[in-house]
């Protein structure tokens, strides 16, 4: 993906003024509630045109207000997915996934028993949608979007108002519908760790504004996009392959892709194979620190690190270590960086329990 956004919309009271590049496969756009995340994405889908600026994608200009070009939105080739579903109520979920196919006119690199197998709705084309969850209509609605092969996939909010069950059926679906079919994609969320899920490419948004845009890991390491997180839970992300299931211990023991001599502990994730790549979640306000490893403690995962960086915001202060499986950021109070005496080269044990991971 090669996105480059540089408008200023203004509607009543409120101004947008969004200018950044992406090149990467993924990226999360987080904000709070009426920061202007939905007002960019209707201006990058062609829903909206503002009055100034310009919008291009891979090279194609969809927006120029100067030049006076506007792309509408169904030759914008960019598939559009909403907090609802938006499916039509008394046809079947294969006429509606149907519906999307050949919109664009693109040669298609996959087709629609591709879809319904990967998204796992095989068992559902011959029913209504009327008979199906919140979770499985959006699902239909992804598919249906996917076959139109669309050149992105533009995603607002699409979880929003889920409950948490339903939320765990769509995540994962997002992540690997990206990585299977390659397909750029922008998810727009209030909320981190959904975005986490599929992509830690970031741009923070505030009042109209861009305040940051990178991977988290850099975010955090800056005071001024550290104060902009404030509401957010920070979560690392180490990647890994499973080495073994430990049904009697409820355990699975993940090998770190930084360094597969590092083994981690995770809850049980028996559904997957030895073998698979899997990414794990860590809150940084689950990890605790300790100046030496713990014996007699129940927490099993102590890796050894050096301190590299302590940054310290208004609502809190992190400590950024690095250790063999990567770097990882711990949130402390002031209080435990005077109390450990840390600074920079400071060794120190990065202590989390197996319960305290999350399969992302």
């Amino acid at each position: 993906m090669n996105l480059e956004v540089n408008i200023k919309h203004k509607q009543g009271d409120f101004c947008l003024e969004a200018e950044f590049h992406c090149t990467e496969s993924a990226l999360g756009i987080f904000g709070p509630s009426g920061c202007g995340k939905s007002t960019l994405f209707r201006a990058i889908a062609g829903l909206d045109r503002p009055p100034r600026g310009h919008i291009r994608l891979d090279g194609k200009t969809l927006f120029d207000a100067d030049r006076k070009i506007f792309i509408p939105p169904h030759k914008r080739n960019i598939g559009l997915i909403f907090q609802d579903a938006r499916l039509f109520p008394h046809w079947t979920v294969e006429k509606n996934l149907r519906a999307g196919e050949g919109i664009t006119g693109n040669k298609p690199s996959y087709d629609f028993d591709d879809i319904v197998d990967l998204l796992n709705i095989r068992e559902l084309i011959d029913r209504s949608v009327d008979d199906l969850s919140g979770g499985e209509k959006q699902r239909i609605a992804i598919g249906r979007t996917l076959l139109a092969h669309p050149q992105l996939l533009l995603l607002d909010e699409p979880v929003t108002g889920l409950d948490a069950s339903l939320k765990i059926q769509i995540l994962p679906f997002l992540a690997k519908v990206h990585q299977a079919l390659k397909l750029p994609t922008i998810l727009i969320s209030h909320n981190l760790g959904e975005i986490l899920q599929l992509t830690n490419q970031l741009l923070l948004m505030r009042n109209g504004s861009i305040v940051g845009n990178n991977t988290l890991d850099k975010l955090v390491q800056n005071p001024a996009t550290l104060q902009e997180l404030k509401d957010a839970d920070l979560t690392n992300i180490i990647r890994g392959r499973i080495k073994a299931h430990n049904p009697s211990r409820g355990t699975t023991e993940v090998e770190t892709l930084n360094n597969p001599d590092q083994t981690i502990r995770i809850e049980l994730v028996d559904h997957l194979s030895v073998g698979s790549e899997i990414s794990i979640g860590i809150a940084a306000n689950q990890i605790a620190l300790s100046t030496g490893r713990i014996e007699t403690i129940s927490i099993r995962n102590q890796l050894a690190g050096s301190v590299v960086q302590i940054v310290h915001a208004s609502d809190r202060s992190v400590c950024h270590i690095e250790t063999q499986a990567g770097l990882l950021f711990a949130e402390i109070t002031p209080g435990t960086a005077q109390d450990f005496k840390l600074g920079v080269g400071s060794n120190i044990w990065v202590l989390f329990k197996s319960m305290a991971t999350k399969h992302l």
